[in-house]
């Protein structure tokens, strides 16, 4: 038996194969599908199984295109209602066999009322690891909050946590202590707050330091649902959009990346073609956008969470053009578009910069002048509110998280000059950009000189 991690590092997702006397399942696979067939193909097995645990929300699957490759079927929890035309539903209890090896199924909802957290045993048939999707993470449980829709929302979020904490009291009564936990995700991601830097634990460490666990073993179920529904980060734009395409069963890697449209070099007269009604998304490091760029571009710097602000800042239904410094930048720029199915409204990638409009938003001249008082300025914070807390880092500043901050410019005061900052300089770079884009100036960005005031 073989069971290998794919790793998508800008998601901290997880996708797993499992390999057994020539046959393989795959388990929640990231959005590119090519390392799950290219393992398939070096050691001579046949993919027969593509299991998805839940619907995902901050990736786009790759569940439906290796089934169509390959004619794996697809399992999921029943309750999902995928729309791929041929699936099975799965009932808590249910069993896959891959080889030697089978997979039960258990019904664990709390981040999903249709997560599924499926248990392997070996070819000796012991208990030998649980791929817990975004039930059970490494020190965390996944949020509660991301399937609420119109309605009593806050009744909603707290009956997904109640389903979390009877789940993890039912689960942690039946799983061995040297069980494997293998999760969807790892530090980085949005679907939890307190994951641990680590890929992989067991049952036993996770029963002793998984500050969820302990408390849905040690508090009582309505303090254990106010624990979970507070303190999340906030939820990106595109979450609700993957669960629905991951519905649908997403499209391969190759076709999506088919329909990206490459312009060349940014010039004036391909400037002057694009639609003027459409986003611009300048990924070039701040410093390059700072002394030009289009004007009205908002700066999301290529990293490794490019792909998450985009997502969070630019809505799924948002026509976008995107501009990148090289070819290198392209493709790792377009693989974080993939990787959460942006794809759809990309009218077009520039590669290269010859042509610009504006230059800043400038670099803050003296952050000394910030520590006691900052009302000669008009201060914007865009971190979360769990890093505020009550102790602001610039007196008198006003805090938006940059997640909200398009939606909410109207809340900007214009009579001082504005200067922005969050904790480390890449959320004010986005948020700067942000705010001269919006036709407000003059704009500073505070970046990483924050620390000095740390």
């Amino acid at each position: 038996m073989i069971v290998k991690q794919f790793l998508d590092e800008p998601l901290a997702q997880y996708g797993y194969a499992i390999i057994s006397e020539g046959e393989m399942a795959v388990i929640d696979p990231g959005r590119d599908e090519r390392p799950y067939l290219e393992l398939a193909e070096a050691t001579g097995a046949k993919i027969v199984a593509s299991l998805l645990t839940h619907p995902h929300a901050d990736f786009v699957s790759s569940y439906w295109a290796i089934a169509q490759k390959t004619g794996a079927t697809v399992y999921a929890s029943e309750l999902i209602g995928l729309l791929v035309p041929k699936w099975t539903g799965l009932k808590d209890g249910d069993e896959i066999r891959v080889g030697k090896v089978r997979l039960k199924a258990y019904l664990t909802p709390g981040h999903s009322p249709d997560s599924m957290t499926y248990v392997l045993y070996d070819e000796q048939g012991r208990e030998y690891a649980a791929f817990t999707g975004d039930w059970l993470f490494i020190g965390d449980v996944g949020r509660a909050d991301l399937r609420s829709k119109a309605g009593n929302i806050q009744k909603q979020r707290e009956d997904q946590a109640r389903d979390m904490y009877r789940s993890l009291r039912r689960m942690f009564s039946l799983l061995q202590e040297s069980t494997l936990v293998y999760p969807a995700h790892g530090a980085g991601t949005l679907c939890g707050k307190a994951l641990k830097q680590f890929n992989a634990s067991t049952i036993g460490v996770e029963r002793m330091d998984n500050w969820a666990v302990l408390l849905a073993h040690q508090a009582d179920e309505q303090t254990f649902i106010e624990a979970l529904v507070t303190g999340q980060p906030h939820i990106p734009k595109y979450f609700p959009n993957s669960v629905e395409v991951n519905r649908r069963g997403p499209s391969s890697y190759e076709e999506g990346l088919k329909t990206v449209q490459v312009l060349g070099a940014l010039t004036a007269e391909s400037a002057k073609r694009r639609d003027p009604q459409a986003t611009v998304v300048d990924a070039r490091p701040a410093h390059l956008f700072r002394q030009g760029h289009l004007k009205g571009a908002i700066n999301i710097p290529l990293g490794k969470s490019f792909n998450t602000w985009l997502g969070s800042l630019i809505d799924p239904k948002e026509p976008y053009y995107l501009i990148v410094s090289s070819q290198a930048a392209y493709e790792s720029a377009i693989a974080q578009v993939l990787a959460i199915g942006y794809e759809a409204n990309l009218k077009g990638v520039f590669i290269g910069v010859s042509y610009t409009e504006e230059t800043g938003p400038e670099p803050f001249p003296n952050v000394e002048v910030l520590r006691n008082d900052g009302r000669a300025y008009t201060v914007i914070d865009v971190r979360d509110p769990d890093e505020v807390g009550a102790n602001p880092l610039v007196p008198h500043s006003i805090h938006i998280r940059l997640a909200d901050l398009r939606e909410r410019l109207h809340e900007v005061p214009t009579g001082k000059p504005i200067a922005v900052h969050c904790a480390g300089g890449y959320r004010s770079a986005v948020g700067s950009s942000i705010l001269l884009a919006a036709g407000l100036s003059p704009v500073y960005d505070i970046g990483e000189a924050i620390t000095r005031l740390n």
